[in-house]
């Protein structure tokens, strides 16, 4: 009898056959089965789990605040950096571009000085031009009240002396523009406007300053500190 039942006919068999592999394990995805690593999460998301977790930790929400604020603030620090110094060095590369009033030039102030009314009274009054305005930023460096003179452009020179002599700051502003129109612009000077910033020059050195702001203050408008003499 067992022999008989283990050798069915071909109808037995096939239903038989039908009825195993109609068990659900033939049917199931062999790749749900097989493990796969983790996906590795993105730095938002560790950025927000990190946060999190300082909430919740023993620091008190008044301190998460802080450092998130002065996380924030840190990031827009360094993108202002970044973009202002990519902006000073795109300004650099650019050939019409003004550049610095004593860059490339030495002398002293007494020198800058004679040769600017040499050369009016000569009737040279390009070089009358360059060299008091080249006067102007010297004598302002040599009495520190002129931050970074070697690097500065004329309009820096007056967006920062404007703070120590404000009544003198219209004529610092058509200084700059008739020195950037002579060196940079290939423009002549008139003998008026060469006289002008020669004088100019000359009041300024002996001017006593109403405020004193250095450079990178002065370069944000901020109002005057107290008088100061120099």
């Amino acid at each position: 009898m067992l022999y008989l039942a283990l050798d069915p006919d071909n109808d037995t068999a096939r239903g038989w056959l039908r009825d195993e592999l109609s068990k659900p394990r033939y049917h199931e995805n062999p790749s749900s089965n097989q493990w796969s690593p983790p996906e590795e999460p993105s730095w938002l998301t560790r950025l927000g789990r990190w946060l999190s977790g300082l909430f919740n930790s023993g620091l008190s929400q008044t301190v998460g605040f802080i450092l998130l604020a002065l996380l924030i603030a840190g990031a827009v620090y360094v993108v202002f950096r970044v973009r202002r110094e990519t902006r000073r060095k795109r300004g650099d590369d650019t050939d019409d571009q003004p550049g610095s009033v004593l860059g490339g030039v030495v002398g002293t102030a007494d020198q800058f000085r004679a040769d600017a009314q040499a050369a009016l009274a000569a009737g040279d009054y390009n070089a009358a031009v360059l060299a008091a305005m080249r006067a102007i930023a010297q004598t302002a460096s040599d009495r520190t009240l002129l931050l970074g003179a070697r690097s500065a452009t004329a309009h820096d020179i007056v967006r920062r002396l404007r703070h120590i002599f404000p009544a003198h700051y219209p004529a610092l502003y058509t200084a700059a523009d008739v020195f950037d129109a002579v060196a940079y612009g290939g423009r002549r000077a008139d003998q008026t406007s060469a006289a002008a910033l020669v004088a100019l020059d000359v009041e300024l050195s002996e001017a006593k300053p109403t405020g004193f702001v250095d450079g990178e203050i002065a370069e944000m408008s901020l109002p005057l500190l107290p008088p100061v003499s120099r």
